[in-house]
């Protein structure tokens, strides 16, 4: 008999988590919950996002870092953004907070292996041998490597412990951060959602830097405000938002086409001028 929130041994179902660009038009996503459940067949899958931009390791590192606090201990997060798949680069295992973290070396991993006490791991091909996981396609690991090595890291099969050695040499995140000047906090968009709002990545705790800050974006001056109903329909504005940084949005409507912005364009965060 089926067991609703729990394994027939009466512990909690494992919680996997997923966070990939491959999109759901195609069976990629599928092969990857097939591959965690062949291992994990109680595990509860979650999907985080699959609509990363392809290849945006940024914004995938951005999504997992900013969402894992949300989800109890013993969560599995898997996160495949891999440019660089079937390439030397490692797979990583991070322990932070009672949760796994497991994804390419390529940044993604990046933000939560420089939190304090996060420990990091390279897994070894040892391991991969002795685990059975030899035949890979060098250009779906997510399927081959990452999603059965979730599995039995869900279901307790082997431990973060066994993966392989600890590591301090992983990829630190490559992307610009925001930059202080004498007129302010200098940063950029890093994701578009599906509202059109464009988050940046100055994080929300610099507007205590000013008494009267506002945001600079699109060639427009933008007030800062705590929610979108303080503002009619149309409005520019700036504000903090749900995932801790400042975000551009237009009330009611799509900031992005109003205002021209992409991807990687110039937002600012300045005093108010005299």
């Amino acid at each position: 008999m089926p067991v609703v929130g729990g394994q027939a041994d009466g512990t909690a179902a494992p919680i996997v988590t997923l966070t990939t660009d491959f999109g759901l038009s195609d069976a990629f996503v599928g092969l990857v919950k097939a591959g965690v459940l062949g291992r994990a067949p109680g595990a509860r899958i979650i999907d985080l996002t699959h609509s990363v931009p392809s290849y945006d390791v940024e914004a995938g590192a951005f999504w997992i870092e900013r969402s894992f606090r949300f989800f109890p201990a013993g969560t599995l997060h898997l996160g495949v953004v891999d440019p660089g798949v079937g390439t030397s680069r490692r797979i990583l295992l991070v322990e932070h907070a009672g949760q796994l973290f497991l994804g390419p070396d390529n940044g993604l991993l990046g933000p939560i292996a420089s939190l304090d006490g996060a420990v990091t791991r390279a897994v070894t091909r040892g391991f991969l041998g002795a685990a059975g996981l030899t035949r890979a396609s060098p250009t779906f690991h997510g399927r081959d490597l990452f999603a059965p090595l979730a599995g039995l890291l869900a279901c307790g099969t082997c431990s973060a412990g066994d993966v392989g050695p600890v590591i301090e040499d992983w990829q630190r995140p490559s992307w610009l951060r925001p930059t202080e000047t004498p007129d302010g906090v200098l940063g950029r968009v890093i994701i578009i959602d599906r509202f059109g709002n464009c988050f940046s990545n100055i994080d929300s705790e610099s507007t205590v830097k000013y008494e009267k800050p506002v945001g600079l974006a699109g060639g427009h001056e933008l007030p800062l405000v705590r929610t979108y109903g303080e503002c009619p329909d149309g409005s520019l504005v700036i504000l903090a938002n749900a995932f801790g940084v400042l975000e551009v949005a237009c009330v009611g409507g799509n900031a992005a086409l109003s205002l021209g912005l992409r991807v990687g364009d110039r937002v600012d965060l300045r005093p108010t001028r005299a």
